[in-house]
């Protein structure tokens, strides 16, 4: 992909297999009250990464590799 990426999901019961591959720009993935995150993968990004989840019961397996600059991962509730 060679612009950013962005993924936004509120509301949702459960968030599965989320994934971002070989992006040039910025990647945010925002889950907002969701009751299980499960499978969040960024993989070879040029820019910057932030994958916020707030409000979540479970969160199971958030991956980030080969990410050029920053990366931020906020869970919070």
């Amino acid at each position: 992909v060679e612009e950013d990426v962005n993924v936004v999901v509120p509301d949702a019961a459960v968030v599965d297999n989320v994934a971002a591959d070989d992006v040039d720009g910025v990647v945010d993935v925002v889950v907002s009250d969701a009751v299980v995150v499960d499978n969040v993968t960024v993989v070879d990004v040029e820019e910057g990464v932030e994958v916020v989840v707030s409000d979540p019961r479970v969160v199971d397996n958030i991956t980030v590799l080969d990410v050029d600059e920053d990366v931020d991962v906020v869970v919070s509730g």
